[in-house]
């Protein structure tokens, strides 16, 4: 069996400390706490593959507690011309997920006035969160295959989380079953 490192921002996402026997990691909120946590973590563990889950924002048109595979993750970082962070692809499972995750250490509120580049990587990708990006960074520095599963918790409309979340959270334990226990 795979040594699966299995992190998630927060435990409000989950309220567990383990699914289906691998222990669930907290790397924090936000881009930053969680490059750094899942840094150590990995130098700790040493594991085969690391695994981010969590909840996202919905940018197209699905439904709340939907788990989506992450294939591609880009980064909110804008410094003009000087520099640009190219997308991060990441391992699937699923070979027809082309899912394009957006990560920014802001909010998404629906109907806020946002910057060009911002509005150029929103309207490009299907969900919003924020820290697989850093995640992605990391493992790829590392030499460790990553994986990003994200379940629709909203849209952009707070008062909906979590229930959507905890939804999310379910249909995820069983998708992480058959994709990584049972195989």
């Amino acid at each position: 069996m795979l040594d699966i490192l299995l992190v998630s921002a927060t435990a409000k996402e989950h309220k567990d400390s383990e699914i289906h026997g691998v222990p669930i990691h907290q790397v924090g909120i936000g881009k930053v706490e969680a490059g750094l946590n899942t840094l150590q973590l990995i130098k700790a563990k040493k594991p085969d593959i690391v695994i981010n889950f969590g909840s996202c924002g919905n940018l197209k048109d699905y439904k709340p507690g939907d788990v989506k595979e992450v294939k591609m993750v880009y980064n909110d970082f804008y410094a003009g011309r000087l520099y640009s962070y190219p997308p991060i692809k990441l391992n699937t499972r699923l070979d027809d997920s082309y899912i394009r995750c957006f990560t920014t250490d802001t909010f998404y509120e629906l109907g806020e006035d946002y910057h060009h580049s911002y509005k150029f990587r929103k309207d490009n990708c299907d969900i919003i969160e924020m820290e697989l990006y850093s995640i992605a960074s990391v493992c790829n520095q590392e030499s460790i295959p990553v994986y990003g599963y994200k379940w629709i918790s909203d849209d952009g409309v707070e008062n909906e989380w979590e229930q959507s979340a905890a939804i999310g959270y379910d249909n995820f334990k069983k998708i992480f079953k058959e994709q990584f226990i049972d195989e």
